[in-house]
């Protein structure tokens, strides 16, 4: 169900993929039905659909937050390797599909790995509906916001529930990206500061923009002015108002609109 859509098209509807749940998200409504291990994925699926008015989410857009996923030069890519792409991580678990974004306008894709299982499930309810990955989200979004950047450098960080992902852009110019596991503010720290000291940064040559300004995360963010003074938060649409046990990663909880 490849993506070759260089921007998303909005719908009224979202429905976020994530490892141990999923979130619903209407205009009016945004909420996270968990999923535990071992928990029967089709009947949490089944049972959700069932509150909401037929063809609620017959076009909706899926957004997926599941690992790995990784970005290949357009010139480069050939989807008869998209296994080789993710080769050099964890190794993919058996029933896992892969899927790749283009993202035409930065002659980039995102090649991406999601449950085959839960995605034949949604599909048999959901056949019409538009898959993407989040990361795919994310390196638009940060391609355009460093286009007016106030530094040479400028260091983008997308908070989420157990998890960060890190971008550097250097005159608009991507030159880093990676999504790191985190379980408090020290670790938090760690990853940041290690992608500065390996690219050098120098304290006055470049700013810090937050995604999203959630109150979960507010300890993260005081931890690092400690350290860094040049930050600035870049919001979504009313994604400062949910709480994470709403939606995992808020920023693009109502990025469809």
């Amino acid at each position: 169900m490849p993506n070759k859509n260089n921007s998303i098209a909005h719908t009224d509807t979202s429905i976020h993929l994530f490892v141990n749940g999923f979130s619903f998200c209407t205009p009016s409504k945004t909420e996270f039905i968990p999923t535990p291990e071992g928990e029967d994925f089709k009947s949490a699926w089944t049972e959700l659909l069932s509150f909401y008015p037929k063809g609620t989410f017959d076009q909706a857009q899926l957004i997926s937050y599941h690992q790995p996923s990784t970005f290949v030069p357009a010139q480069f890519f050939d989807q008869q390797l998209l296994p080789n792409y993710l080769r050099f991580f964890k190794k993919l678990d058996s029933n896992a599909v892969l899927n790749f974004d283009e993202i035409k306008n930065h002659a980039t894709v995102n090649v991406y790995a999601l449950p085959k299982a839960s995605l034949e499930i949604i599909n048999s309810e959901l056949s019409e509906n538009r898959l993407c990955h989040y990361n795919t989200l994310l390196y638009s979004e940060v391609k355009a916001l460093s286009a007016s950047a106030s530094k040479p450098y400028l260091l983008f960080i997308h908070l989420q529930q157990g998890a960060m992902d890190l971008y550097l852009t250097k005159e608009s110019d991507m030159v880093f990206q990676n999504h790191f596991s985190i379980k408090n503010e020290d670790e938090f720290l760690y990853y940041v500061f290690f992608v500065v000291e390996q690219y050098k940064l120098n304290s006055d040559a470049y700013q810090i923009v937050f995604l999203g300004q959630i109150a979960r995360f507010e300890r993260h963010y005081k931890a690092i002015t400690q350290y860094h003074s040049n930050i600035r938060f870049e919001e979504s649409e009313s994604c400062s108002s949910l709480e994470i046990d709403q939606h995992p990663a808020p920023f693009f909880a109502q990025s469809y609109r």
